[in-house]
């Protein structure tokens, strides 16, 4: 998370990562999308699935939940788990490799205004890039919410192919002509379901055990849980730190609980 200066500088950093790099280095490693489309959502999030073939997650935007839009999804490879659905007076058995806990979610909100999403602010640029050559995920946009703050948005993912268990998002936010009071809420989500096929949705989707949820360290917090009838282990931990120009700050942190996620709620000025 960076702060920034005038809104020409903004505006000068947006245009040299964001719109010249979709322009001059668009090429045959680069998948890009120039606006967002509810209807298209579904269809890009699988295409810009970041992975190294030890686990794979869906390209959802991190303030996303499974909403019809949007479905983010997690997986790994081994993950199994069989249930029982009763279908038309019928026993049905099925296996179903299992959607993991989501360790993408971070959303944000400005004043004590309502939590970001895409589609409850009016986006004035929007683009996603996936880098193909080097596996990197990247959101850009640039939105003006009801209060007429104006502010930039960059998000970038990896998963790490050195060490396939570590994966790595960041985002940087940007008041373009106003000051205030950010807070961001970085989250592990353990109330995930299978639901992302239509036709297999009459299909029982909970596979995971209720999750146990921790506060490791000031920076980091902890999910584990099971699936629910081949009991596999799963764990998931997730440090978040805040930078201002680079630069680390101290912010103030809150840790929450809603049901199976687990979040901080992470304080600092933006000007």
């Amino acid at each position: 998370m960076t702060e920034t200066g005038s809104a020409e500088q903004v505006a000068a950093a947006i245009h040299s990562t964001a719109v010249h790099a979709a322009g001059s280095r668009r090429g045959p490693w680069r998948l890009v999308y120039r606006h967002f489309d509810p209807a298209e959502e579904a269809l890009r999030e699988a295409l810009c699935t970041t992975g190294n073939g030890y686990l794979a997650s869906r390209g959802a935007a991190p303030e996303a939940r499974a909403d019809g839009v949007h479905y983010p999804g997690t997986y790994v490879g081994g993950i199994y788990n069989r249930l029982t659905s009763r279908i038309a007076d019928a026993s049905v058995e099925h296996e179903s490799l299992v959607n993991l806990p989501n360790w993408l979610s971070l959303t944000f909100r400005i004043d004590g205004s309502e939590w970001f999403g895409v589609h409850a602010a009016e986006i004035l640029g929007y683009q996603q890039e996936l880098d193909l050559r080097r596996g990197v995920l990247t959101r850009w946009l640039r939105f003006v919410d009801s209060a007429g703050r104006h502010t930039s948005l960059t998000q970038r993912r990896f998963v790490s192919m050195a060490e396939p268990p570590l994966a790595a998002p960041g985002t940087t936010i940007s008041a373009e002509d106003y000051s205030g009071r950010l807070e961001v809420r970085s989250a592990l989500d353990g109330d995930v379901a299978n639901t992302g096929v239509a036709r297999y949705r009459d299909l029982t989707g909970l596979h995971l055990e209720p999750p146990d949820l921790a506060e490791i360290d000031a920076e980091t917090i902890g999910l584990s849980t099971r699936t629910t009838q081949s009991q596999i282990g799963i764990a998931m931990a997730a440090r978040t730190r805040v930078r201002q120009d680079g630069n680390p700050i101290d912010a103030s942190r809150q840790v929450v609980r809603e049901g199976g996620m687990i979040g901080q709620i992470i304080g600092a000025d933006i000007a």
